[in-house]
């Protein structure tokens, strides 16, 4: 866990490519590790990297939403979290999805603290589970209050990590 008054974000995109949906998942836990907050979300028209980017667009806004301003966020995608890492800036309207990253950018510039990180995937379990659910529901949009059913298994195996 994040350390006080911190809370770690995990998002994960996933899509599946005979159908051409996405889906979107993530959790947020805070310092003693406790369920704050997570969403799965389906939508069709995408790749695996929109996916992944409109996971991190959603948990972010969820946390500022949620009132957390210092957030730290892992996902496992590292083509995501480079485009928001020290790096130029001056051709990202070139990019394909130049929409989505504008808008994280924005959420970025806003009075808070965040660090995107790159973390494995075998340890993104409870966000990759969250966005598998979305890809299988398309036109969801939920917020999970507490941990659904189907992630318990997950975050039983990080919280013993």
């Amino acid at each position: 866990p994040p350390e006080h008054p911190w809370v770690k974000l995990n998002t994960d995109g996933s899509w599946l490519t005979g159908s051409y949906a996405m889906g979107m998942g993530g959790a947020i836990r805070d310092w003693a590790g406790m369920w704050r907050g997570g969403f799965s979300r389906g939508a069709l028209r995408g790749d695996a990297l929109r996916a992944e980017l409109l996971a991190l667009e959603d948990g972010l806004t969820l946390c500022w939403e949620g009132g957390f301003q210092k957030v730290t966020c892992e996902c496992d995608c590292l083509g995501a979290v480079t485009l928001f890492q020290e790096r130029p800036t001056d051709r990202d309207y070139l990019h394909k999805h130049y929409d989505v990253i504008r808008r994280i950018k924005r959420i970025l510039a806003r009075d808070s603290v965040v660090y995107v990180s790159h973390i494995p995937r075998e340890i993104n379990s409870v966000a990759h589970t969250l966005a598998n659910w979305g890809g299988q529901n398309i036109g969801s949009n939920i917020f999970w209050r507490s941990p659904p059913e189907f992630v318990l298994l997950q975050l039983g195996r990080d919280s013993m990590s």
